[in-house]
């Protein structure tokens, strides 16, 4: 059985929001000459036709939009996308393609390397020789990543509920925190607390940890009960609309570490200091060593090893990223980033303390208003 072909129906038009979108788009793809671009990415195929459904790949031409998807998102894609061309999968996704290409009578057809598997090139390829049609698959880096690093207006307000969910809910869940809860247990209420106030899921699996397991910047909660007289550290966020906010907060549970209070001194301040340089045009290797200059004279430079941040939007790591290795990429107005630099003692535990900025022409504006004072941290916990 082949895979059949649905043409929009007649009147649907692009909603608005989409045409920047892909007007920017098409002008990079006439600029590499191409007449059509291949997504494979969930979060680019949301981005360019409305379409959020797994398992599925969009091809944009010059004139319209084609999603190639199965019988379990025909409706949603009615809903989400009516303006786009459906063609139904019915068996492997490059036969569908093929067929996708040859009605939109693309020749030279432009893929994010960045994203697609090696399986699906080679399918298509096979594919595109076995019907006969004589097309090009011409691969292209960081297209896409570079068009999603400047957020518009509709994605900057999505954002901003994001931050305002994963506050509500943290303050609502970490306020009543008493030792002994584990952080699994934490865990599910803090990402229960955001889907109930609108989020469509968590933006990642949280990281809760007490005590010496704060010491590890990516750590999985566990089954271990909150220590009282320790750090606890949460890094959590919330989908809303397709769209992530990313936050971290060190509070402690009983008396704080005299270790623990210096680091978070330092943390905060380089949190501070950073946020107030950031703007526009500020180099991405720059802006990382605001804070890590602070941390190293402090002499913990060691005990800082990853970037200081990255942007969000719908993937929680986008661009641009807050790197050493940055040297030669540039903040943008539109771009929203983390600020979150760290420092993490073996055994001792850890403090992280991490914000989402907007970046202007001018500045930042820092969407999250979580208090992080020290007197803060030591307070929150009202067992």
């Amino acid at each position: 059985m082949a895979s059949k072909s649905i043409q929009s129906k007649a009147g649907d038009s692009v909603p608005a929001a989409l045409i920047p979108r892909l007007s920017a788009l098409r002008q990079r793809m006439a600029e590499l000459k191409l007449d059509a671009y291949l997504l494979t990415h969930a979060p680019d195929i949301a981005q360019f036709t409305g379409f959020s459904g797994h398992d599925s790949t969009a091809l944009i031409t010059p004139t319209g939009q084609t999603v190639v998807t199965d019988s379990r998102y025909t409706e949603e894609l009615s809903l989400a996308a009516p303006h786009a061309r459906l063609v139904l999968r019915t068996k492997s996704m490059a036969d569908a393609l093929t067929q996708a290409i040859g009605k939109a009578k693309s020749t030279r057809i432009g893929f994010e390397t960045n994203f697609i598997t090696y399986g699906l090139v080679d399918g298509l390829k096979r594919s595109l020789r076995k019907s006969g049609k004589s097309a090009a698959l011409v691969p292209v880096t960081d297209m896409m990543v570079t068009l999603r690093k400047n957020k518009d207006s509709d994605e900057i307000a999505a954002i901003r509920k994001a931050v305002e969910i994963a506050e509500k809910a943290f303050l609502e869940v970490v306020s009543k925190v008493k030792p002994g809860v584990s952080e699994s247990e934490l865990t599910g209420k803090l990402i229960l607390a955001m889907r109930s106030r609108g989020a469509s899921d968590a933006a990642f699996h949280p990281i809760i940890a007490t005590g010496a397991h704060s010491s590890l910047p990516h750590y999985r909660p566990d089954a271990t009960p909150v220590a009282n007289d320790a750090a606890l550290l949460v890094d959590w966020g919330a989908i809303y609309q397709g769209y992530r906010s990313d936050l971290t907060r060190t509070v402690f549970i009983g008396k704080p570490n005299r270790k623990l209070v210096e680091i978070y001194k330092i943390v905060l301040e380089a949190n501070l200091a950073t946020i107030d340089k950031l703007k526009a045009g500020l180099n991405c290797k720059a802006a990382d060593a605001i804070a890590r200059k602070i941390i190293t004279r402090a002499g913990y430079g060691k005990q800082f090893g990853h970037g200081l941040g990255h942007g969000i939007g719908r993937d929680i790591h986008e661009e641009p990223r807050l790197h050493a290795s940055r040297d030669k990429d540039h903040l943008q107005t539109g771009s929203v980033v983390t600020v979150e630099p760290g420092i993490y003692l073996p055994g001792i535990g850890g403090v992280r303390i991490e914000d989402d900025v907007l970046i202007t022409d001018t500045g930042c504006e820092v969407l999250s208003s979580l208090e992080k004072s020290l007197d803060s941290a030591t307070s929150i916990v009202r067992g």
